[in-house]
């Protein structure tokens, strides 16, 4: 590796090094990462599983990452406006939460 002698720089071309430094990693970054990918794609596949089974496979791995569950169906929906839905988990909406203060029924608003 080649040392590079910064202190005779001042510090906008610093700013300018630095800029370019952090342009080059993040490209060799992504190449690294691509270059990981497929190994463990081709790994899969020679194993005979399927690149979305791999990924699937690694799932847990990542933070914060959920399952999907699909889309949730709609249980309740405002006859003002489609866009007010409610699939009936967690808090009720306020637009049915206000027509409850009213005194209307939530079975009123139940789609069939």
């Amino acid at each position: 590796m080649t040392t590079l002698d910064v202190s005779n720089l001042n510090y906008t071309q610093l700013l300018e090094l630095k800029k370019r430094l952090d342009a080059e990693i993040d490209a060799k970054r992504a190449e690294e990462i691509k270059v990981l990918a497929d190994g463990y794609v081709k790994k899969a596949q020679a194993a005979g599983f399927t690149a979305a089974e791999a990924l699937e496979a690694v799932r847990p791995y990542v933070p914060g990452a959920r399952q999907s569950t699909g889309a949730r169906l709609v249980l309740y929906r405002d006859p003002s406006s489609r866009e007010h839905a409610w699939s009936g988990r967690g808090r009720a909406p306020r637009w049915l939460v206000t027509y409850e203060e009213q005194g209307r029924s939530r079975e009123e608003f139940k789609v069939a």
